[in-house]
């Protein structure tokens, strides 16, 4: 009994090794210096657009590391587990994917390096198709995620396979939703469901992690700018809606990403690098996500490096108790998904994630979807949850974790921007 006791706690504290828990709440009206540098876009659309090109490479030179110069991605099989999962509703796939990734400018000398995932797959059967889909990076293997007959159990643990104790810890202290969604509610709404656990290709660990990044971007000449775990993560997003892309049934006008914490990150990074990304739900993102790294009232670049340096590039280090030295921030990464919309999810007492850097970060990357025609954030305080916006910030009482809160607001936004009556 001891024994179990102490691996609960264990496994608690791991998962929650980059939160910290705190009875502090967030104001809820923006607090501090201003994002820096400001977004001045006052030149010609295309000298703007060339902002967003040096945005790209300024991101990934000093926080993220650098994507593939090429990507390929192949559906190696695709097989039906259940044409009538939820009564009918829904018909559940597994599909095998197979993503290659090539570093080096000059083509000849390229080195190619593969890997290949499961992708769980829930289609909306009840409704005329094309329908959007929700592409989720989960912390859970798959077959937890989508706990349904059929779906194959990943070979890597993950510690959330028990349906005792210790699930029901990481359901109390993490939110009803932590592990599986509201997959009903989603599938009655009317969205897809494209799910993956991407530590089957890029373990979240220091050791394994730094291994498969190492050996995923074999061919990269610089080991100071290599890309890490959130830029891979990223990545993946982008060869998943990929595959998508391919698949009649999907809406090509309505790939979504969605990701929590560290998955909210890579979201993020994901649609700031591939166009073809529709929207965006970034939820708790944090540090080296929505909220800046200028005056972060949560976690610091520094704490983050120090429990997490696998997730960036080695030269993000050096701004470590430097912030003002960084040239980007990432208002600049969230001005990269103009004008594309964006919800950014948060919640009052998860201060280590920094809701009011989030909050300044969407205020200032406003301006990005201005050249659009468009609006970008339509609130002055944290808690006006405008759906309907360009940019969503979402804030709800609570900590860090996905309650059930958070889905009916997502799904507020969702129907809001790609429902059967979202607006044109």
């Amino acid at each position: 009994m001891f024994r179990g006791g102490f691996l609960v706690l264990a496994l608690v504290f791991a998962i929650s090794a980059c939160v910290e828990t705190t009875i502090t709440k967030a104001k809820l009206v923006p607090m501090g210096e201003a994002a820096q540098p400001v977004l001045q876009f006052d030149g010609g659309f295309s000298q703007n657009l060339q902002q967003f090109d040096d945005f790209r490479t300024a991101i990934q030179e000093n926080i993220y590391g650098y994507l593939p110069d090429s990507s390929k991605v192949q559906v190696l099989s695709k097989k039906v587990l259940d044409k009538s999962a939820f009564s009918g509703k829904a018909q559940l796939e597994e599909w095998r994917i197979e993503v290659e990734a090539s570093f080096g400018k000059d083509s000849s000398l390229r080195q190619s390096n593969k890997a290949q995932f499961n992708l769980v797959v829930l289609i909306p059967t009840e409704l005329k198709q094309p329908v959007p889909v929700i592409m989720m990076q989960t912390f859970c293997p798959s077959h937890v995620v989508i706990p349904l007959p059929g779906v194959s159990q990943s070979k890597s643990w993950s510690g959330c396979e028990s349906k005792g104790l210790r699930s029901k810890i990481i359901a109390y202290v993490f939110g009803r939703y932590i592990a599986t969604p509201p997959l009903q509610e989603i599938i009655d709404q009317g969205f897809a469901i494209a799910a993956m656990y991407p530590s089957e290709v890029f373990p979240d660990s220091s050791e394994h992690g730094r291994a498969a990044l190492q050996t995923m971007s074999s061919g990269h000449g610089d080991d100071n700018t290599r890309w890490g775990n959130i830029a891979a993560w990223g990545w993946l997003y982008t060869q998943v809606r990929g595959a998508l892309d391919h698949d009649v049934r999907f809406d090509k006008a309505g790939t979504i990403a969605y990701g929590h914490s560290r998955y909210g990150k890579s979201a993020l990074l994901a649609a700031a690098f591939d166009s073809e990304i529709d929207g965006v739900i970034s939820h708790q993102s944090g540090t080296g996500g929505a909220s800046l790294s200028r005056g972060n009232l949560g976690e610091t670049i520094a704490k983050i490096i120090k429990s997490y340096p696998y997730w960036f590039a080695k030269k993000f280090a050096y701004y470590a108790n430097n912030e003002k030295l960084l040239p980007v921030d990432q208002h600049q990464l969230l001005a990269l998904i103009a004008p594309r919309p964006l919800l950014l999810g948060n919640a009052r007492r998860d201060v280590w994630s920094d809701p009011n850097g989030a909050f300044r970060a969407a205020q200032a990357a406003s301006s990005a979807w201005g050249l659009f025609g468009q609006t970008g954030l339509q609130q002055e305080k944290l808690n006006e949850f405008k759906p309907n916006a360009d940019i969503a910030f979402w804030i709800r009482p609570g900590t860090h974790g996905v309650t059930k809160e958070d889905w009916p607001a997502f799904l507020e936004f969702l129907q809001a921007h790609f429902g059967r009556e979202a607006k044109p």
